[in-house]
C-alpha cells in the first residue's frame, strides 16, 4: 500500500486499515499530500516494522484527528515524518511506547503549527535520532505529558517544545 493515495488532493475519507501484522514500508507515504483528508483510519498494530508508517500523512493539511497509535514495540523509522506539515492537527495521538527505536519519531510532528498537546510515555530515548526535529514548528505554547519516571528529556525541537507546560502522566 506504499504511496497508494499519494497526492490524492480530493480524498476526504481514508479506507479501513485493519492489519495488525505489518511489513517494512507497508504504509509509507500512503496519504502523502491528501490535503482534503480530515480523519485518519484506525491503525491497530502494536508491533511495527521498519518505516511502516513513515510519511503516511505528511502534508495532509486538513487532518484534524490523528489515529490512535497503540504500538508499544517500535522499529527504525516507523513514524518518521508521519504527520509532517499537518497544520490542522492540534492534539497528537498518545504515544505509549516506552523504548524508542532509531529515527522512529524523527520529524514526526515537524511543521504542525497548531499542535499544542503531546503525551509521550517514552522513558528510553537513547536510540540515534529517535526524536530529531520531531517537534520543530509546533505551536509556541502547549502541554507535554511525560512518563513520571522520565528525566532524560531536553527542551527544544528534539525534545519537549520550548515554552510548553510539562506534566507527569498519571
Amino acid at each position: 500500500y506504499q504511496y497508494m493515495f499519494y497526492g490524492c488532493t480530493s480524498l476526504t475519507t481514508a479506507p479501513a486499515l485493519p492489519a495488525t501484522t505489518l511489513v517494512s514500508y507497508c504504509y509509507e507515504s500512503m496519504f502523502y499530500e491528501c490535503r482534503s483528508l480530515t480523519t485518519a483510519p484506525i491503525l491497530p498494530a502494536t508491533t511495527l516494522a521498519t518505516s511502516c508508517y513513515s510519511n503516511m500523512f505528511s502534508r495532509c493539511s486538513s487532518l484534524t484527528t490523528a489515529p490512535e497509535l497503540p504500538a508499544t514495540t517500535l522499529a527504525d523509522g516507523c513514524y518518521w515524518n508521519m504527520f509532517y506539515g499537518c497544520t490542522s492537527l492540534t492534539t497528537a495521538p498518545e504515544l505509549p511506547a516506552t523504548t524508542l527505536a532509531t529515527g522512529c519519531y524523527n520529524s514526526m510532528f515537524c511543521g504542525c503549527g497548531n499542535l499544542n498537546y503531546i503525551k509521550c510515555l517514552a522513558n528510553n530515548i537513547s536510540a540515534t535520532n529517535c526524536t530529531a526535529n520531531w517537534v520543530d514548528g509546533v505551536a509556541s505554547t502547549g502541554t507535554f505529558v511525560k512518563a513520571a519516571n522520565m528525566t532524560g528529556w531536553t527542551t527544544g525541537v528534539n525534545g519537549i517544545p520550548t515554552n510548553w507546560t510539562v506534566e507527569d502522566a498519571q
